[in-house]
């Protein structure tokens, strides 16, 4: 094939998907015209292309996807098909589960993920609750970062940008024999959006406590400040069959508005991921496919919120009446630190039989502990009466903010895809998870695709999808703007999809 003609065949592939395959929608990998999920394909190539230089960046362009900034923290957040909320997104990193039990979301650690390492990112615009589980709700991503063989050496970007931000990469590997290494190290400091507030929250009440003689209290008019700093780690090793990958991120992030929507010049995140897994991948006679896998999480949260500023006066209602009957004044600000580590140990043993030409059956079960420890919670007010105090003193024994618990979870998953004939694809599975806290949910797919034509191919979908409920959700304790519930249920959905993908010529599909 001509040089020209073949580079043309290539593009093509990247932008309209005839011919790609993937692993997201089946575990295995299947062309995209018979995968069962609607599913979109993000190459590197096309990553340098079209300028992108964050994972949320490449996001914004996804059909479906909308990417916001929420106002308290700061947060960058996924709204799916019209649904808020980042813990309904499952987020995997070269197939490894990242969000974070806590909240139930990833991209308070991965919005930022460096472009440089990344080889290709798919996606699911859909349910995905039958192979994957919890918060496979409206989406799920796995972002796959480049091999030995893709980077073959080290490459270094640097990068300066609008409000004072710089981004340093460096993108490793190198084939060493048998063994196979690859990575990155990643800088980011920015001292963000800085527009001005005119008014807050905290104006709010000072309004309405003004004619009273108190004194204002608010920093509006006055500069929000989304500042953050950012450093991730991660290494890839490959021997033969067996495989480790590990991964360490650091993020601060503030000052922010904060949950009560009034400026302040002191609240501060900071949170550490690390993760560990080791795996091992094997086929057996061509027909038998095995890949255990072992692996660790810790999540440690330091959430330092200064909720009004200093020389606040708040109306409180301690009766539970609804009317207020108390005024407090703080006059180093309403201040609450909340500090949280959560550990997880996990195992999943996955395998695929071909049992006939055509037909591969895939079955897995997996195991997670999650052991929410080390919760402490330091405050300048009581957390029983609110009443201010001299200091910030430390209420971890009396008032924690957080039940420190522990969460078990096993799961079965079962599916069967079969070519029906060289254009019909039929794939039938479920899933049950059991957890020790709050029940269990079951998740069945199926769906049957249709490659009527060269270039066009039908889907009719039907699938169910679980959120579980955060750890937040259910075991918040002590605080005056959240309080858990322990009898919560799993959020579900049922979804029914009918996708039509014609490619009218080169450019139109």
């Amino acid at each position: 094939m001509d040089a020209a003609v073949a580079d043309e065949v290539s593009t093509e592939a990247i932008w309209f998907g005839f011919g790609e395959e993937v692993t997201i929608a089946t575990r295995r990998e299947t062309q995209i015209g018979k995968a069962p999920s609607i599913v979109t394909v993000i190459t590197d190539e096309e990553i340098k292309n079209l300028g992108y230089r964050t994972f949320a960046e490449i996001l914004r362009t996804v059909p479906g996807f909308e990417i916001l900034k929420k106002a308290d923290f700061g947060d960058v957040v996924p709204a799916v098909r019209g649904l808020e909320s980042a813990n309904k997104v499952r987020v995997m990193l070269n197939g490894h589960f990242i969000n974070n039990p806590l909240r139930g979301g990833a991209f308070g650690n991965f919005d930022d993920f460096p472009v440089e390492s990344i080889k290709r990112i798919e996606i699911i615009r859909g349910p995905g609750s039958a192979m994957y589980g919890e918060n496979a709700f409206t989406a799920v991503i796995n972002i796959i970062t480049k091999d030995a063989k893709d980077i073959d050496g080290v490459k270094v970007s640097s990068g300066y940008g609008s409000f004072d931000t710089y981004d340093e990469n460096i993108v490793f590997g190198k084939k060493l024999g048998k063994v196979n290494v690859s990575g990155m190290v990643h800088y980011r400091q920015s001292d963000g959006f800085d527009g001005i507030i005119e008014s807050d929250n905290q104006t709010r009440i000072d309004n309405a406590l003004s004619s009273f003689g108190f004194s204002r209290a608010s920093q509006a008019p006055g500069r929000v400040e989304d500042g953050r700093q950012e450093f991730d780690l991660n290494l890839k090793t490959t021997y033969k069959d067996v495989y480790f990958e590990g991964w360490y991120s650091n993020r601060n992030r503030g000052p922010f508005i904060g949950p009560q929507y009034a400026l302040n010049d002191e609240s501060d995140v900071e949170s550490n991921y690390v993760f560990g897994e080791v795996g091992y991948q094997k086929t057996f006679e061509e027909r038998f496919t095995l890949k255990p896998r072992v692996y660790y999480d810790q999540f440690d949260n330091n959430t330092y919120i200064e909720s009004f500023s200093e020389g606040v006066t708040l109306p409180l209602d301690t009766d539970g009446d609804g009317n207020y009957d108390k005024l407090n004044t703080y006059p180093d600000g309403f201040i609450g630190n909340g500090k949280v580590i959560q550990k997880i140990v996990g195992t999943e043993i996955p395998f695929d039989y071909e049992l006939f030409d055509g037909n591969v059956i895939t079955l897995g079960l997996e195991y997670r502990l999650i052991n929410q420890t080390n919760v402490r919670f330091l405050s300048n007010f009581n957390p029983a009466t609110y009443d201010p105090l001299d200091s910030i003193q430390n209420f971890s024994d009396t008032y924690p903010y957080l039940k420190e618990v522990t969460r078990r979870m096993w799961s079965v998953y079962l599916q069967d895809t079969w070519d029906i004939t060289d254009t019909i694809n039929l794939t039938l599975g479920a899933r049950h998870d059991h957890y020790s806290d709050f029940g269990g949910a079951t998740s069945p797919r199926s769906g049957l695709t249709w490659s009527f034509m060269k270039d066009a191919s039908l889907k009719l979908l039907y699938g169910e999808a679980f959120r579980a409920p955060s750890f937040m959700e259910m075991f918040s304790t002590n605080q005056p703007a959240i309080q858990g519930n322990e009898d919560l249920d799993p959020e579900t959905i049922r979804t029914y999809e009918l996708g039509l993908n014609y490619k009218f010529n080169k450019y139109v599909t």
